[in-house]
């Protein structure tokens, strides 16, 4: 029977399908444990007795002798209480003996000589669904070796473990501790070759044949290979552009066209054979173009436009398909005008050329580089082509030019160029000219055409603090001070090499030297002697200065250097250019056209940056990002694609649906056909249902999978930990807390409910476990840890990255700038110091060489030829400046003046705390170290690195009532509170280093000039993130009420100096000042003095005026008091008053007098008032006892009055002259008072 071909190729067939089809039953997924260690150490059963002994442990030792440990692992389906017995549903396994009391296992190795790359891992296959949640129950067992009667006697110890895990690489570590033995090992799941999903029951196998052509993602879903496409990789993608509706393909990138097309991408009809002047929309069709017909599109139906037959002038006439008259002008005759009957009458010959009449017409002679019938054309001198070595030959008028390649020259470019001439090799030993080219010999480490691509990288070569910038050469380091060697790794001491010459003297500094020349010699290795310009020293006729000891050589522009022998190098003066928004130029002797362009980087990796005018810049994003950095993950779940409850992961430009149990597909669209696997036995009829299967069993099969004939109940009918109850020809599952369904394989409670997944992370997961996919910039189990953007370190020179989500930024030290601070910022371009001066630029800083006479950072101050200074035995020329800790000090004239501000104890870094690269670097001056301190206060932890430079002699103590949090204001004190945006704040930031960048900034330098300024910090007791300053001018004893206006300039500088941007980091986090200080203070000027004398003139001037009046008052009483009074009526006497027996009647008398002019009085005796006063002592006695009297005058007029109390005397109203004098009383009295005359 087998002799039949076709019936052996069918067997042949049937057993390739049945060797694939347990090829693929084998297994769909491992679960494996690996040991890591096992801690027995008293040799111990569980049950207390020894492993190899008849005694308990409990009995003591349980000798050397000790346990020959296996491992039996059961893995069963989900049960919340646990049965250490019954059958292991989902697979079990039994190790060989593998070590004895305590071993450990290290990655997966045995430690010992003898290792195995799987020694302690326990492997399960199965080959079904994987459940996700599992009861593993791992047992320790002796090696029975006849000590015990029973197996179960020799179990050591038995860990239970229920958990959930989802395939794949990541291992759950569990640790186990008892009173006798320890165990830790790691699960994991990992699904079969070609075994995807989150339940390993995902086939996808990747293919390359007539079924299909891809590949398998992760996830288990096709990928088709480059060049195939559709819903099985089976269809070849075109050449690109290839019609899709006339053109065909069988392989990637063919086209082949379909009948009745051609053209390279089958987008061209056939037209109808023989087709002349026609065209095409379809096959075999002949549409005329313009002026042509006919069937063939052959016929010109416009001969004159086409062909322009009639020659000087005529005027041409279609008359008949390919037929025309020419109407010719005068003179011309013939079919086409072309004979001329007197030719040379219009002068036909251009350029120059001469006309001559022949009998055909006329001929013209050409001038030189001229030709054609009439002279007209250009003679093509290029035609011959003379041009040689590939150069470009230019026709021109009687001649020709060549344009010759660069490595060529002459007439005909026959002459190789000596390229080595304009010196192309950068970095190179040599230069050698080849015919046609040349050849650079590069330095080490340079490569390139011209040697200008450095092969060396700058980060992380500098050591102890030195920066590194771009060089010719590859690199260099910028060494801090007292450190050399091409990696800043060399520190020694500049005077070991003995540079002081002629006797002098060397003294060590910072960062250099000094010499201390004797007498006789100068310079700054004491090598000038006399005059130092005799002969002149400078070159390039600089004009040389001489100064005390030195001398100073004014350079011409394109020179510089101490003798102006060096060439000016320009890139150092124009250092970087700001191109747009998004470009910057350096200047660099790297390239051919001098010019560096870095482009920026601020749009991150998935953006490319464009400039907009103002400054301004956007960012062109990829597809899938969006935001002002391109920094965005677009979400493309926001429209909730997958269906059925599915969860959504966002990916970039595109997204996942993972399904749950009972979907799949791409949307989880389509209900997963569980019977597909054809789970029910014994002719058993599959169900499907959402999530399950239901199994229509025949033959008195029962069960879930009609696998028994006694119960419907087994390990694995009810999932999670579910009960299985038989009820005759059905079952019922009674399940766990938060699971449900028919088998309980549906979670009720999934533990994504409440929302764990933090900053947009998407949850994944069902029952107890579950699993958050992180947003890009975030990580983590739950999503609330922001990634380090800055890590590794992405900002050179010392910047400090700051670190947003899925993006950082660079903010540059002092001195850099550019988006990784890689730009040395050229201090000198804006041309700081003043004319005469050279400027030198320095790392965030520049330095002014001054001419002769002048000093000053500017070089702005002239100060003239004056003497040195000797300050801390060193000597410094007239007019320098330097810095001692936070003050300034300036020689002038032999006298060192130095600013007065309290510095303190400097903050560092302790030794302990540098990393073990920079553990040399000193971070305090010469001579001091770096110690603890305890009371350094912290304001941004953590601070534990600080420390305080140490100082020989005990600090002075400070005698201030101005200080922080104290409450105290007076003229000379002021309290500053700095507000901080705290998140802005460097951390491991203290008071102490806020207070020390206040002392050492430049407006405190300025404010302490003439007195010592004190500056005080503390935490502030009142406002939250804030540091209080108290500030205050120490009394010098000129005055002893200081004046306030100083105290409110100085608090007004500090404040605005701290308004403007700078470079300080901490300073950059201030966000509000707080000023607290005396408001009112004394005026100033002559206000006060000016009015302090008027008012004493006045006091002075009132004083005299009362006493001037008090003794003229008491003049008048004495002489009304002598005046004699003659009383003639005497009817009022009883009207008088005791109390009218004053001198008020006298004095009123007197004032009557005074009032009526000596002239005018006639009847009061006026003449007689010397006698009056004469006799008025003897009156004034009768007056006591005569009620009234009266007075006799000179002619023997006597008045007589009644009086009374009265007022002022006044004059009548009827006379101006009138001699009466009236008495009214104006009191009380009722009565009217009349006086009478005799």
């Amino acid at each position: 029977m087998w002799t039949d071909p076709w019936t052996l190729q069918r067997f042949s067939i049937v057993c390739l399908l049945l060797t694939l089809r347990v090829e693929v039953s084998l297994s769909t997924g491992y679960f494996e444990l690996q040991l890591l260690s096992v801690e027995n150490p008293r040799g111990q059963l569980l049950n207390g007795d020894c492993c190899d002994a008849e005694r308990s442990a409990a009995d003591g030792d349980c000798g050397a002798d000790e346990c020959d440990t296996y491992f039996r692992v059961c893995l069963k389906e989900f049960q919340t209480e646990v049965t250490t017995t019954g059958p292991c549903t989902y697979g079990s396994e039994t190790t060989k003996v593998i070590g004895g009391n305590t071993f450990h296992f290290k990655s997966g190795q045995k430690t010992g000589q003898n290792r195995n790359n799987d020694a302690g891992k326990i492997v399960i296959p199965f080959q079904f669904s994987w459940p996700r949640s599992y009861t593993v129950i791992v047992e320790a067992w002796d090696k029975d070796n006849g000590t015990h009667s029973s197996d179960e006697e020799l179990l050591i110890e038995r860990s239970i473990y229920k958990g959930t895990s989802y395939p794949g690489e990541d291992k759950q570590t569990v640790e186990y501790k008892s009173l006798s033995a320890n165990m830790e090992y790691t699960i994991r799941v990992r699904c079969d070759d070609h075994y995807y999903g989150s339940k390993c029951n995902k086939v996808c196998r990747p293919r390359d044949d007539y079924f299909g052509h891809y590949v398998c993602d992760q996830q288990g879903n096709w990928e088709c290979m480059e060049g195939w496409t559709g819903t099985d990789c089976k269809t070849a993608i075109c050449k690109q552009g290839c019609s899709p509706l006339h053109g065909t393909c069988n392989v990637p990138g063919e086209c082949k066209c379909n009948y009745g097309w051609q053209g390279p991408l089958c987008d061209a009809c056939l037209p109808y054979p023989g087709c002349v002047h026609g065209t095409c929309n379809e096959p075999w069709l002949c549409e005329c173009e313009k002026n042509w017909g006919g069937l063939l599109c052959d016929k010109d139906l416009n001969y004159c436009g086409t062909n322009r037959p009639c020659k000087n002038g005529g005027t041409c006439m279609n008359t008949e398909p390919d037929e025309y008259n020419c109407a010719c002008p005068d003179g011309y005759s013939g079919k086409n005008c072309e004979i001329a009957e007197h030719a040379c009458v219009s002068n036909p010959c251009a350029n120059g050329g001469t006309c001559h009449e022949v009998p055909a017409g006329f001929e013209c002679h050409c001038p030189a580089g001229w030709s054609g019938p009439t002279c007209a054309q250009d003679t093509d001198e290029c035609a011959s082509s003379p041009c040689a070595q590939g150069g470009t030959c230019i026709d021109m008028e009687n001649g020709f030019e060549c344009l010759c390649p660069p490595q060529w020259t002459g007439k005909t470019c026959q002459i190789d160029v000596n390229e080595c001439a304009g010196k192309p090799c950068l970095n190179a030993y040599s230069c050698k000219n080849l015919i046609g080219g040349y050849h650079c010999a590069c330095f080490r480490g340079w490569v390139g055409q011209n040697c200008d691509v450095n092969m060396n990288s700058c980060h992380g070569q500098c050591q102890n603090g030195g920066t590194c910038k771009e060089a010719a050469r590859g690199y260099q380091c910028v060494c801090q001070p007292g450190f050399v060697g091409r990696h800043c790794e060399v520190q020694r001491n500049r005077c070991s090499s003995s540079p002081c010459r002629n006797g002098g003297r060397c003294h060590a500094l910072l960062d250099g030297f000094m010499c201390e020349c004797l007498q006789g010699f100068t310079g700054t290795t004491c090598e000038v002697q006399n005059d130092p310009c005799s002969p002149s020293p400078c070159h390039n006729k600089a004009p040389c200065h001489s100064l005390k000891g030195d001398f100073y050589c004014s350079c011409p522009d394109d020179y510089e250097g101490k003798t102006c022998s060096e060439l000016k190098d320009h890139c150092k003066t124009n250092h970087c250019q700001v191109i747009d928004s998004c470009t910057v130029a350096v200047a660099t002797n790297d390239t051919q056209r001098r010019v560096w362009h870095i482009s920026s980087n601020v749009c991150g990796p998935h953006g490319r940056c464009i400039s907009l005018p103002a400054g301004n810049f956007s960012c062109s994003c990829e597809p899938g990002f969006t935001g002002t950095y391109c920094h965005e993950n677009i979400n493309d779940c926001a429209s909730s694609p997958c269906k059925n409850g599915g969860t959504c992961i966002d990916g970039i430009n595109s997204f996942q649906c993972f399904c749950p149990d009972g979907w799949e597909g791409s949307l989880c669209d389509m209900d997963v056909n569980e019977c597909s696997r054809n789970p029910c036995q014994n002719g058993g009829q599959c169900v499907d249902l959402l999530n399950d299967f239901y199994c229509n069993c025949v033959d008195n099969w029962k069960g879930k999978t009609c696998h028994s004939r006694e119960s419907q109940c087994d390990s694995s009918t009810c999932s999670n930990g579910g009960t299985c109850y038989d009820h005759g020809d059905a079952f019922l599952c009674s399940c766990p807390s938060g699971w449900g369904g028919s088998t309980c394989n549906t979670a009720k409670n999934s533990s994504c409910d409440s929302g764990p997944c933090e900053n947009g992370g998407t949850c994944v997961g069902g029952g107890d476990a579950f699993t958050c996919i992180c947003k890009d910039g975030w990580e983590g189990a739950t999503c609330a840890r922001n990634v380090d953007d800055c890590n590794p370190l992405p900002c050179y020179n010392g910047g400090r990255c700051v670190d947003g989500v899925n993006w950082f930024r660079c903010e540059c030290a002092p001195g850099f700038a550019g988006p990784d601070c890689r730009i040395n910022i050229d201090e000198c371009q804006s041309s700081p110091c003043a004319e005469g001066s050279t400027c030198i630029d320095e790392i965030n800083g520049f330095r002014c060489v001054c001419p002769p006479g002048h000093a000053g950072p500017r070089c702005l101050d002239y100060f003239g030829v004056g003497k040195s200074c000797r300050h801390a035995g060193l000597q410094f020329p007239h007019g320098s400046r330097w810095e001692e800790e936070c003050n300034t000090c300036q020689c002038a004239n032999g006298n060192v003046r130095c600013s007065k501000v309290r510095c303190g104890r400097r903050p560092c870094i302790l030794p302990k705390a540098l990393p073990p690269a920079d553990a040399g670097a000193a971070s305090c001056p010469g001579g001091h170290e770096c110690v603890e301190h305890q009371f350094l206060t912290c304001f941004s932890p953590p601070c534990h690195q600080w420390g305080v430079c140490s100082t020989p002699d005990p600090p002075t103590p400070l005698h201030t009532q101005c200080e922080p949090n104290s409450g105290y204001l007076d003229n000379s004190c002021a309290h500053i509170t700095l507000i901080f945006k705290k998140d802005k704040v460097p951390q491991g930031t203290t008071v102490e280093n806020i207070c020390s960048e206040l002392r050492y900034l430049p407006v405190t330098r300025t404010l302490a000039e003439e007195r010592a300024l004190l500056i005080l910090c503390d935490l502030s007791y009142s406002t939250s993130d804030a540091v209080e300053v108290a500030m205050s001018f120490e009394q010098d004893g000129r005055s002893k009420d200081p004046d306030c206006g100083q105290m409110q300039k100085a608090a007004g500088a500090i404040t605005s100096a701290l308004s403007k941007r700078h470079n300080s980091t901490v300073m950059l986090a201030v966000v509000e000042v707080k000023v607290e200080m005396l408001v009112e203070c004394p005026p100033v000027g002559y206000l006060v003095p000016v009015l302090c004398v008027v008012f004493s003139v006045l006091w002075i001037f009132c004083i005299v005026v009362c006493v001037w009046w008090t003794r003229k008052r008491k003049k008048e009483r004495e002489r009304a008091a002598r005046s004699e009074e003659t009383t003639v009526n005497n009817q009022l006497e009883p009207l008088r008053s005791n109390a009218l027996k004053d001198n008020r009647g006298k004095d009123i008398q007197y004032e009557c007098k005074k009032l009526i002019g000596p002239s005018d009085r006639a009847c009061d005796g006026a003449e007689g008032d010397e006698e009056a006063e004469a006799e008025g002592a003897p009156e004034e006695d009768e007056a006591a006892g005569a009620p009234d009297r009266g007075g006799l005058g000179k002619g023997g007029v006597v008045c007589t009055t009644r009086t009374a109390p009265v007022k002022a005397p006044h004059r009548t109203a009827y006379s101006p002259k009138d001699n009466r004098c009236k008495n009214l009383n104006a009191a009380k009295l009722s009565d009217d008072i009349k006086e009478h005359y005799v």
